[in-house]
C-alpha cells in the first residue's frame, strides 16, 4: 500500500516540469499588458496597487494563462474578467502565489483583465508576472480612447455591495468594486475607469479623501501620483459627503462649500479640460426631519455648482443619485446593494452619454 504513495510526488513533479516547460512568462512591465488605475512601479519586482478597481489586462490567442500575484494581507480580492464576461475571483493569500485565471481557451483572440475588487484600506496587491500556454501568442491589450474618475467613500468603493443584508457584517469577500456604480457606468460607455475612494472617508471637515488625493499608493508609499504620466480623464465624478452629513449635526454651510468649491479648483488644475459632477449617494435622507440631510447637502451643492459654473471652464453638473430602496436590497451596514448600484450607474451612463455625446 506505501508503493503508489511514494510514486506519487515522482508523478506530480513530472506534470508540474512538463507545465513549466510548455509555458512562457510575461513578465508584468510587458508594454504589450494595460493598466488601468494608479500602479507604483518602483519596485522592481512588478507595480504595485492598493485603490479600487486598478486593473491589468492582457490579450493572447487562447490556451491557458495564470498570474503570479503577492499579497500583502491577504484580505484583497481580485475580478478576472474573460472576454468582457465575469469568469472568478481570486481570494489572494498573504505572500506571492501563482494563479489560474482561464484554462482551455479555444483559439481566437482573448482578453483577460484582473480587477481589484476591494478598497486601499484592505492593502496592497504587487502583480509580479503572467504565464501563458508556451504555443500561444502575447497580443497587444486594445487601449480605450475614453476615460472617467471616480472619486469617494465606501459608496464609491462597492463596500459590502454583496453582502446579503443590511445586518450582515462587512468582510472584503462582499466588497465588489467591479460591480460598483462607476465601474458599471465606464463599462457603458467603453471607458477607462480609476477610483480614488476610501471607506469612512469626507469632504470635509477631518479625514477628508482629499489629503490622499495625490497619492499613488497609500499603505504602500507615500509617493505622490504622477498626473502627467496617463491622459487625463473626460469626466470626474465627486461622490461626498454622506459621512459627514450622516454625523450628528450637518456640517457648517461656509466650511463644507468653501471646501468642495477649493477641491473643484484642484481638480480643474490637474485637468483643465474635464467635466465635473457633483453627485448625491443613495444612502442619505430626509431623517432625521429636524437637519433633512438630503435636503440639506442638495442644497449646498447646487451653490456649488452654480458657483464654480460663474467661474467658468467646462460645465459642473449635478446628479442626485435618489435614495435606495429595501426592495432593490440593502448591503452590509446599510451599504447599496449591487442593484442600488447598478440603477445609479444607469443615471451616471445617461448623464456622460447626454453630456460627452458618448
Amino acid at each position: 500500500m506505501k508503493t503508489p504513495s511514494r510514486l506519487l510526488f515522482p508523478l506530480l513533479s513530472l506534470a508540474a516540469l512538463a507545465t513549466t516547460l510548455s509555458a512562457a512568462v510575461i513578465p508584468a512591465t510587458d508594454p504589450q499588458l494595460r493598466y488601468t488605475g494608479r500602479f507604483d512601479r518602483t519596485d522592481q519586482a512588478g507595480p504595485r496597487c492598493t485603490w479600487t478597481a486598478s486593473a491589468v489586462a492582457l490579450t493572447l490567442t487562447g490556451g491557458s494563462a495564470s498570474v503570479t500575484l503577492k499579497g500583502a494581507t491577504g484580505k484583497n480580492h481580485w475580478q478576472v474578467v474573460i472576454d468582457g464576461q465575469p469568469a472568478s475571483v481570486l481570494a489572494l493569500e498573504a505572500g506571492e502565489k501563482e494563479y489560474l485565471l482561464a484554462s482551455n481557451l479555444p483559439p481566437g483572440q482573448h482578453t483577460i483583465e484582473l480587477v481589484k475588487r476591494t478598497e486601499a484600506s484592505q492593502g496592497a496587491t504587487q502583480i509580479v508576472s503572467f504565464r501563458i500556454d508556451d504555443a500561444e501568442k502575447l497580443l497587444p491589450t486594445p487601449v480605450r480612447s475614453r476615460r472617467i474618475e471616480v472619486i469617494g467613500d465606501s459608496i464609491s468603493c462597492g463596500y459590502g455591495n454583496e453582502a446579503a443584508s443590511k445586518e450582515e457584517k462587512f468582510t472584503p469577500a462582499t466588497e465588489n468594486g467591479w460591480l460598483a456604480y462607476g465601474a458599471v457606468a465606464a463599462r457603458a460607455v467603453d471607458a477607462d475607469y480609476t477610483c480614488i475612494a476610501w471607506a469612512g472617508k469626507r469632504l470635509w471637515p477631518g479625514n477628508s479623501i482629499i489629503d490622499l488625493y495625490d497619492q499613488t499608493a497609500p499603505t504602500v508609499t507615500s509617493a505622490k501620483w504622477d498626473f502627467a504620466s496617463v491622459p487625463a480623464p473626460d469626466a470626474v465624478v465627486i461622490n461626498l459627503g454622506t459621512n459627514e452629513f450622516n454625523d450628528q449635526k450637518n456640517p457648517n454651510e461656509a466650511g463644507w462649500t468653501t471646501a468642495y468649491l477649493r477641491f473643484i479648483r484642484e481638480i480643474r488644475t490637474r485637468y483643465p479640460e474635464a467635466l465635473v459632477y457633483c453627485t448625491v449617494g443613495p444612502m442619505l435622507s430626509n431623517w432625521p426631519g429636524d437637519r433633512k440631510p438630503r435636503e440639506t447637502i442638495l442644497g449646498y451643492l447646487a451653490k456649488v455648482v452654480e458657483q464654480a459654473n460663474a467661474a467658468g471652464g467646462p460645465p459642473v453638473r449635478l446628479i442626485d443619485f435618489g435614495t435606495q430602496y429595501q426592495h432593490h436590497g440593502i448591503g452590509a451596514s446599510w451599504h447599496p446593494s449591487v442593484k442600488t448600484h447598478s440603477l445609479m450607474a444607469e443615471k451616471l451612463t445617461a448623464a456622460l452619454k447626454q453630456d460627452l455625446g458618448w
